[in-house]
């Protein structure tokens, strides 16, 4: 029996009200009169201890999960900051091997121009062309940020402009992607049929004897793949100049929180 009844049964003993010629309905609004006149202290008290533990309950529950997704959002940061801190590393690879190809590239576009300013001997010829024709790749890690988005639990991310440049970065790998897979293609479909036509790919292999330097400065179908890989390659490296220093800024950004 809780309290409040005790008290109500203690006031109903001591100070009940002498109306026993009083008809049954009447006696009884007179005992309720009585009791709200006399317990309304207690009633009111009830009621906001009631609302009390309602109200510390809702808040302890509101501190508990706040804590939880403190807890989770300092787990994303950080495996975020390990998936940018990875594609650092991997985009400046990636420009490096790509800056070697563009060099090999523009000794070939020089002898082409003016074979006679730059002369190159067809054992050099066939090692740039089978440097051209490399492709290293740039391959994001991006599991944390598609779990985030996948999940719902972007929210937990309370820094908004560190989200608008997540969203940024990764809308940028994906060109990357896209524009890999394009030079792929062509690669695949337009110099590489031609390439393997007129050179060994070998490395230290002895170059096709019918690819006289002297034809291939003056051969339209050379100059145009030689050109095809190298623009193709040059786009590729302004993406990957673009994504590194997109990454830095994230990468950053992700140390201070």
């Amino acid at each position: 029996m809780s309290w409040l009844r005790l008290i109500e049964e203690s006031i109903d003993e001591k100070s009940k009200p002498d109306d026993s010629h009083a008809p049954p309905k009447k006696r009884g609004w007179n005992r309720i009169g009585h009791l709200i006149g006399e317990m309304w202290p207690a009633y009111l008290i009830e009621i906001l201890v009631i609302i009390l533990g309602i109200s510390i309950t809702l808040a302890l529950e509101e501190w508990r999960e706040g804590r939880k997704e403190a807890k989770l959002e300092k787990v994303y940061l950080a495996n975020l900051s390990a998936d940018i801190d990875a594609d650092l590393q991997m985009l400046k690879a990636t420009q490096n091997a790509t800056k070697q190809i563009l060099q090999k590239g523009d000794d070939l576009l020089h002898f082409i121009r003016d074979p006679k300013q730059h002369p190159l001997p067809l054992s050099s010829i066939n090692s740039d062309v089978r440097a051209i024709l490399g492709r290293p790749k740039f391959v994001t890690q991006d599991a944390t940020f598609s779990d985030l988005k996948s999940s719902g639990n972007l929210a937990l991310l309370k820094d908004i402009p560190l989200k608008n440049l997540l969203f940024s970065y990764y809308n940028l790998t994906q060109v990357i992607k896209e524009d890999q897979d394009a030079e792929q293609q062509a690669t695949i479909t337009l110099s590489g049929p031609f390439f393997l036509k007129q050179f060994s790919l070998v490395e230290n292999a002895s170059p096709v004897e019918s690819a006289e330097p002297e034809k291939l400065s003056g051969s339209a179908e050379f100059q145009n793949n030689v050109l095809l890989r190298t623009s193709n390659r040059n786009e590729l490296l302004d993406l990957y100049q673009a994504a590194d220093s997109m990454a830095t800024a994230l990468h950053m950004r992700l140390a201070k929180e």
